[in-house]
């Protein structure tokens, strides 16, 4: 584990504890133990530092007592700063962006994730080019390193801008494939869990996969980001099909170039029927949904059922508490690892689905097999009955099939 320094700049209405938890989380996810805590109140942003002289000179002393050659904070600092504290300090310092894209350079499994990941990785660090050649050959790699920075050396400002058109284009080739995917799921109805980095929605699939599927289980693990890959799986509630996709975790205070790779990963969900939103019941609630509908609002979502899943709710002492959040929405509380649990989500899936189903009679003649066939297969049937024409059947239709089918319907 690399030793590290972990600092903490905090507005006056931020919760120290939690944000001091959520950066140390991220270092251990990249490989790293913080040996120090340094944190600071910042009403007004040091040009120079970001962070106070005096700070500056705790977290010297602190490296030199400790023998720690790095520094990471939970900010965003300009090029000037970061060189300013590598110039002052003499330290390797990390900040909250290039910790976060260390992270994905190294969860990053599909192709796709790699350009992703690597084209914010390129465009974070081409306005920093400069000062990375005057401090890059002092770092003996390690958390902040990882992906493209490894080789940023041997590249020059042009070589960038031509390695960002590249991964641009080979991004669009594959949005172009999975346009071809989506319209083979257009039969079913489509879920995305959305929600903050490990909330448990990796663990809400594969439990419905174990209960109501047969395809192959996706990665899951209780750390930050423990995956970066988009994964949809087919299910099967009672005759009612359903994909059901797993989208990357949310977290707070991305940079532009992450933000932009976040939402074009998140481009999956626009598709969806339904979003459940799923928060860690015991972690900071109000910071994750503001974090979450944020990033919703930028993707322009309408006319989506919405579930809120309150999830590890058997880590939670104040369920009363928990209780209160989002009572405008349909909302469950689970734990993802209670088998029990996820039947009721399913339940309560299957009830928010059903909600625009009208109950009809069909009539379908014996030449029209084929449609009986598709109506015994998508739904529930509750009455059939023969005449010498056909087949009458009476269940519970949704409205995109009233409508393609209404010449069946007798009542």
């Amino acid at each position: 584990m690399q030793e590290v320094i972990q600092v903490n700049v905090l507005d006056r209405d931020d919760d120290e504890e939690i944000k001091i938890y959520e950066l140390e989380s991220l270092i251990n996810t990249a490989g790293g133990k913080p040996v120090a805590f340094v944190s600071q109140v910042v009403s007004k942003v040091n040009p120079r530092f970001y962070i106070g002289k005096g700070k500056l000179e705790e977290i010297r002393e602190l490296a030199e007592n400790l023998e720690v050659k790095t520094v990471i904070f939970d900010v965003e600092l300009s090029p000037s700063q970061l060189y300013n504290l590598e110039e002052e300090l003499k330290l390797k310092v990390v900040d909250w962006t290039s910790l976060i894209l260390d992270i994905f350079a190294q969860r990053a499994h599909t192709r796709e994730a790699r350009l992703k990941i690597k084209l914010a990785q390129l465009k974070y660090q081409l306005p920093r080019i400069n000062k990375w050649f005057s401090y890059l050959s002092r770092q003996a790699g390690g958390i902040g390193t990882r992906g493209p920075g490894e080789t940023m050396l041997e590249t020059d400002r042009r070589a960038i801008v031509r390695d960002i058109k590249s991964l641009e284009k080979s991004l669009k080739d594959i949005e172009k494939t999975k346009v071809t995917n989506r319209k083979s799921r257009e039969s079913s109805f489509n879920i995305s869990l959305v929600g903050y980095t490990n909330a448990g929605k990796s663990t809400i699939l594969n439990g419905m996969m174990n209960l109501f599927g047969s395809e192959k289980y996706v990665y899951s693990d209780d750390l930050l980001f423990a995956t970066l890959d988009t994964s949809t799986r087919r299910l099967d509630f009672s005759n009612t099909k359903v994909t059901l996709t797993d989208t990357v975790g949310f977290i707070d205070n991305l940079s532009k170039e992450l933000n932009d790779s976040f939402l074009t990963t998140l481009e999956e969900i626009k598709f969806a029927d339904m979003l459940l939103i799923v928060i860690n019941s015991s972690s900071n609630i109000e910071g994750q949904i503001k974090t979450i509908e944020k990033s919703l609002d930028e993707i322009n979502l309408v006319g989506k059922d919405i579930i809120y899943v309150f999830n590890k709710i058997d880590l939670v002492d104040n369920l009363t508490a928990v209780s209160l959040y989002k009572r405008e929405y349909e909302r469950i509380f689970i734990s993802a690892h209670e088998d029990k649990d996820l039947i009721r989500l399913k339940e309560e899936i299957v009830k928010v689905i059903k909600e625009d189903y009208t109950r009809v009679k069909m009539h379908i003649s014996f030449s029209d097999g084929a449609v009986l066939d598709y109506m015994m297969t998508n739904y529930d049937i509750l009455e059939t009955e023969y005449d010498s024409d056909g087949t009458n059947i009476t269940f519970e239709i949704n409205k995109e099939d009233y409508a393609k089918f209404n010449k069946y319907i007798i009542r």
